[in-house]
């Protein structure tokens, strides 16, 4: 009886310590969770769009604007997923999807404007971000094809574009041009850890030749963000990957 005595206390004691250390692991827990960069906090509106590959492919790109009427033009007969190879670049697979005709010229003809390109203020842009991606095959790569609905002004004015990777799902950030009649100028960040700041890769605004590509590679890297200037209905790809 004496020695049940003594026991009780000490398991009581034991208990009280238990409890007081899970709930102090919980609170500590909670207090750790970082909340994950979020687009919606720099744009007021957003549409999905869910495009195709030709190898059966689907992936969900999540269009954003401030103006509401910018995303009204935005369907998948303005993007679509292209497949590349595992052996494959993206030029050769921007051929092989008759995207990109090698046999056009590489340089421009009139290149007037391209000394005022960097002079220019960015206005209001338009962000992508694939938010969905369901392969057809697991080994292949992806890229998106841009072709931005074409605006009522009868000069085309310069547009601005913003493509994001997913976050924690890419180490190589890739832009090709293949279309001869519209300039495309480019810049990129990236941000090698969640709470890192946006560190410049490539100032803007390069300007990328017809049929030429640019490829950049991270590592570590949380997300990229690509700028691109150029004007409607012009056609690049963009691709983010490992």
């Amino acid at each position: 009886m004496k020695k049940l005595f003594y026991v009780l206390p000490i398991i009581g004691l034991l208990f009280f310590t238990s409890c007081d250390k899970d709930e102090s692991n919980e609170v500590m827990n909670e207090s750790a969770i970082t909340p994950e960069f979020s687009l919606k906090s720099i744009y007021d509106f957003h549409k999905d769009v869910t495009i195709t590959s030709e190898e059966g492919s689907t992936g969900v790109v999540r269009v954003y604007a401030n103006n509401e009427a910018a995303l009204i033009g935005y369907s998948n007969t303005n993007l679509s997923l292209m497949e590349i190879n595992q052996n494959e670049t993206l030029k050769q697979s921007l051929v092989r999807h008759n995207k990109m005709d090698l046999t056009k010229p590489d340089t421009d003809e009139n290149v007037s404007d391209e000394k005022s390109a960097s002079l220019e203020e960015a206005g209001n842009d338009i962000a992508f971000e694939l938010i969905q991606l369901t392969k057809a095959n697991p080994n292949s790569k992806y890229g998106i094809n841009f072709d931005h609905p074409q605006n009522n002004i009868a000069k085309a004015s310069w547009q601005y574009y913003t493509h994001y990777s997913s976050v924690n799902q890419a180490q190589i950030a890739e832009i090709a041009r293949h279309n001869f009649w519209r300039r495309v100028y480019y810049g990129l960040k990236y941000k090698a850890y969640s709470n890192s700041s946006w560190a410049t890769i490539q100032n803007e605004w390069k300007s990328i030749s017809n049929n030429q590509s640019f490829s950049h590679t991270k590592n570590p890297c949380y997300q990229f963000r690509m700028r691109v200037k150029t004007k409607n209905n012009s056609a690049y790809t963009v691709t983010f990957d490992y």
